[in-house]
């Protein structure tokens, strides 16, 4: 980006400004092409949330249990840059339609989770919903990307970023302890949190996290809560800014999304995306449930 780069929240007014810059790539995330087809940003190609961002299959350690929500691989997220066409150098904006910007998070953190330079990351705040709601153009015709060979290098995976069951195990048993700080935030329905809505082999929740849903991060607009009033909200559900060490969802993308209020906007960095979630340890035997 030139100089004075934005930061990684951008808002409509803004991005109205630089839609027809060609260093930005913008990629609308979504489950669903034809609402893509029906309206998008301009100059916006489509990316399937199940197809680019999060991937089926099975694990070893969670055996037959279908997933739906692994993170792809460096060479997968290689494979989609190059057929988005980006290039080295390149911006990405990402934004959702019907996601309350879940799904372009989901997008965002995982180039994160490769190296893909923060600063060239942004997400639209408030997404497709509140670019319509101030009257700004949208598209109906597709744009299809032109493939490139060569696309910004990606590396490791950012151990930072992303958190494992074994450490999100060790973190649970530190709250357990008397005094012990809450570690864990379950960012799901409290239906789900219950062991009411059972999506998993079992249902119920990682013991002794503490509950908010992601909901609760975004404003009624649609637009994404900010710094202070994310954690006025985490210090309400009892969690102390600076113990938080996860959020988990089902599959990482809602968990994504308070990831990065909580991290990037609000600075808490020692905050992880357990991204194997709920798919992951509501399957593993070996894991203790609490319901």
């Amino acid at each position: 980006m030139p100089a004075g780069e934005p930061p990684p929240l951008v808002a409509a007014e803004w991005l109205a400004g630089h839609l027809s810059e060609p260093h930005i790539r913008l990629v609308h995330v979504s489950v669903d092409s034809e609402a893509y087809y029906r309206a998008h940003l301009p100059g916006a190609i489509y990316v399937d949330l199940h197809v680019d961002l999060a991937r089926s299959g099975t694990r070893p350690e969670t055996g037959s249990a279908k997933r739906t929500y692994l993170v792809p691989t460096r060479e997968e997220v290689a494979e989609s840059l190059a057929s988005w066409g980006v290039v080295p150098g390149q911006s990405i904006v990402f934004y959702d339609d019907e996601g309350q910007n879940r799904h372009a998070i989901r997008g965002y953190w995982l180039l994160r989770l490769y190296g893909f330079p923060r600063a060239r990351l942004h997400v639209l705040d408030g997404g497709l919903t509140v670019w319509q709601a101030q009257g700004r153009p949208t598209e109906r015709a597709a744009v299809k990307p032109r493939r490139v060979q060569a696309t910004e290098p990606l590396g490791d995976m950012d151990g930072s970023l992303i958190a494992t069951a074994d450490e999100v195990l060790e973190w649970s048993r530190q709250a357990a302890e008397a005094g012990g700080p809450a570690r864990i935030l379950d960012v799901r329905t409290i239906d789900e949190f219950l062991g009411k809505d059972v999506r998993a082999a079992r249902g119920g929740r990682i013991a002794n996290s503490r509950h908010r849903a992601f909901s609760d991060f975004v404003a009624p607009d649609g637009r994404l809560r900010t710094a202070a009033e994310a954690l006025a909200i985490l210090e309400g559900t009892g969690v102390k800014p600076e113990d938080l060490r996860a959020t988990y969802c089902q599959g990482g993308v809602r968990a994504a999304l308070v990831w990065f209020v909580l991290a990037e906007l609000a600075g808490l960095t020692q905050v992880r995306n357990y991204a194997g979630s709920w798919e992951e340890w509501g399957n593993r035997p070996d894991l203790p449930v609490e319901a």
